[in-house]
């Protein structure tokens, strides 16, 4: 059995200015595969890659937002997907894990809870649906930064910023969950809810945590393999490094 752990990481605006926490953070996770959101940086994401001992690729989203992937094991394939329905952007990658290829695809969503942005989040989770079923057959994750929220979840919106809360009045503070079911009922696992079914296991806002919009869902093929999955919020550089949290699952395969 070979421990694989796995990290989404939404970086925040590219982490200009943050290399260091950021590195500190991806060390202490100890991760073999990083998916990185808002990695609006080529330069930082390839430093990182470097100083991590990883192999990287990173690919542009569809406006100022893009992604990549750092892995311990080498890329053997990857395409990115970026146009609508399927914005900001979905990255592809194929590693080459011992025993049989991985397949990650790391996402990042519209933000925004308001009803709209919610339809297009569903939209872009089809395609993506689509995209897997027509190619995907083996092991694999889907994971990022998914900008909704799932069934049962709450959201502490009284301690949002106040123009969170202020576009939130838009529809009285009703939360709509339309994508991550979509997920759930295509046979996915949300790993996290799978091991916690009744922690918060908020992603969003270091000392202030309020929401998690942050998930890792698992293929069939992986469930069974899962043992651990968290949130690491208990060292300081993840207050320096982000607004978001990163999200690390631990799989024997």
């Amino acid at each position: 059995m070979t421990e694989l752990r796995v990290v989404t990481y939404n970086i925040y605006l590219g982490g200009t200015g943050r290399g260091q926490p950021i590195y500190d953070v991806l060390s202490h996770t100890g991760a073999d595969v990083i998916a990185l959101t808002e990695a609006d940086d080529p330069d930082l994401i390839a430093a990182l890659a470097k100083r991590l001992n990883m192999h990287h690729i990173w690919a542009r989203g569809s406006g100022d937002r893009h992604i990549a992937t750092l892995s311990r094991f080498p890329v053997i394939t990857w395409q990115l997907y970026n146009t609508p329905p399927l914005t900001q952007a979905a990255l592809e990658t194929t590693l080459d894990f011992p025993g049989s290829p991985l397949t990650l695809y790391s996402v990042h969503l519209l933000p925004y809870l308001l009803l709209p942005f919610e339809i297009r989040r569903r939209q872009a989770v089809s395609r993506l649906l689509q995209i897997i079923s027509a190619k995907q057959s083996g092991p694999h994750l889907i994971v990022g930064d998914f900008n909704a929220i799932a069934p049962g979840d709450r959201v502490l919106q009284r301690k949002n910023p106040p123009r969170m809360r202020r576009i939130m009045t838009l529809q009285l503070g009703f939360i709509f969950r339309l994508a991550i079911p979509r997920l759930l009922n295509a046979g996915y696992t949300d790993c996290y809810r799978y091991l916690h079914p009744h922690a918060d296991g908020f992603t969003w806002y270091p000392g202030n945590p309020t929401t998690r919009y942050d998930y890792i869902f698992a293929s069939p093929l992986l469930v069974p393999k899962l043992k651990s999955c968290y949130v690491i919020d208990d060292i300081e550089a993840v207050k320096l490094a982000s607004d978001h949290m990163p999200l690390v699952a631990n799989f024997e395969v």
